[in-house]
């Protein structure tokens, strides 16, 4: 075979040479390098550290661009994907792990704008129907300047099996129909504790008082608002019992624990759990032999006098240094990567072996995605579609250096009796 297609190529030369053209010249091989740490707090799947995940991402995407050598989750790897001087320092090449594009949390790029490591994306992948929150969360100061192409968006949800709960739709509506479960069990459970976590649902609650406009004025240590720390404090008392509350006293605010509520609600140990829509893939995980899933429940947290649902955006950002080919890959591969086929793969968890595997239930940046056929007939994607199609956007900027302050200020009025 081999000699066959050199002596095609043989006579391809001579042809060109009769007719006056130049034979183009010998490719040299060399491939256009990427590299692209991805966002790693999602369900691991297939349980293998993101491995098969990665190796299907890089095949895929190399069969139809085998010009660019991808790389995903270098094994050099050691940034702290909420700490933006770290990671600026490795998109602007120092240190042992450049790499070319993160995909990090939009809750920091003000501050990776500041720092000079990250530059404006030419133009989002073509042909993609956004989610407005992302690209919002995504942009600063000009609406025509993206910094980031959006990737996951999160919400929190509340996770039940009541059709009473979830219906409620303000913060003493949930309590309400709580106490009317009128069980033995604690009616929650929930991590509400962190430095990011807790100022989240603060300001998630402010939403669901005010309303989406001007929330970046929540992100403060100068003022709390009164009634939204009632709301919020009436929401965390479901957390206890027996004199104790582990949603606020750090019992799931560990590493260790970090799977307990959802376990907990899985097996009907609580009666709700509050959590980020990827929670369902441990519940499910978790629901004991022949317990079905279809009794599952999940709607928009309401922590406020309301329910205005905010969403946290994880976007793609690309590196100051990062132009020419570089760029040209980079748009390549978040093009990919936007790609309803692609999202669908990985939504549907197809990186796990088939047998035991659930979804991922995390919430695609892209409403395309949940067109995609397996995703569209899943029972729960297009609930959360639904509960998240006019979600407004967590302020991408000014939370950083006050988040420990505000978690303590915020704990210390919670944990009050």
């Amino acid at each position: 075979m081999r000699s066959n297609v050199r002596w095609l190529w043989l006579v391809g030369a001579v042809l060109l040479w009769a007719c006056g053209e130049e034979e183009p010249p010998p490719s040299t091989g060399a491939k256009i390098p990427l590299r692209v740490p991805m966002y790693p707090y999602i369900p691991d799947a297939a349980g293998d550290g993101f491995k098969a995940l990665a190796a299907r991402i890089e095949a895929d995407f190399e069969l139809s661009h085998p010009n660019i050598d991808l790389e995903i989750n270098p094994p050099c790897f050691q940034d702290d994907f909420y700490e933006p001087a770290g990671i600026a320092r490795s998109l602007n090449g120092e240190g042992d792990c450049a790499y070319d594009v993160i995909e990090t949390d939009t809750s920091i790029l003000g501050e990776l704008v500041a720092s000079g490591s990250v530059r404006p994306w030419p133009r989002l992948p073509d042909g993609i129907s956004f989610h407005p929150s992302g690209v919002t969360a995504s942009q600063q100061t000009d609406p025509a300047v993206v910094y980031g192409v959006p990737h996951w968006l999160c919400n929190h949800f509340i996770m039940s099996r009541s059709e009473s709960v979830r219906q409620a739709q303000t913060a003493s509506a949930l309590v309400q129909a709580l106490v009317g479960l009128g069980t033995a069990e604690p009616d929650m459970a929930g991590d509400m504790l962190g430095s990011w976590n807790l100022p989240s649902l603060y300001v998630d609650a402010w939403a669901d008082r005010h309303g989406g406009e001007s929330l970046s004025t929540a992100v403060t240590t100068s003022s709390y608002d009164s009634a939204v720390l009632e709301s919020l404090r009436a929401v965390v008392r479901t957390c206890a019992a027996d004199g104790k509350n582990p949603c606020i006293d750090g019992t799931y605010n560990d590493f260790e624990n970090f799977d307990l509520p959802a376990q907990l609600f899985a097996q009907g140990k609580v009666d709700t759990m509050l959590g980020y829509s990827e929670r369902l893939h441990t519940i499910i995980k978790s629901l004991p032999a022949g317990a079905s899933a279809s009794a599952l429940q999940i709607s928009s947290a309401p922590l406020g006098e309301g329910n205005t649902p905010i969403l946290f955006t994880d976007s793609y950002f690309l590196s100051a240094r990062c132009t020419g080919d570089c760029e040209k890959a980079a748009l390549e591969f978040t093009a990919y990567m936007s790609q309803p086929s692609t999202f669908e793969w990985i939504l549907m968890s197809e990186d796990a072996p088939e047998a035991g595997r659930v979804p991922r239930y995390l919430l695609p940046a892209t409403l395309d995605a949940y067109e995609a056929p397996k995703v569209r007939a899943d029972p729960f994607y297009p609930v959360l579609a639904t509960l998240t199609r006019n979600g407004v956007p967590f302020p991408n900027g000014g939370l950083l250096t006050i988040r420990k302050q505000m978690e303590a200020d915020l704990k210390a009025v919670l944990s009050s009796p």
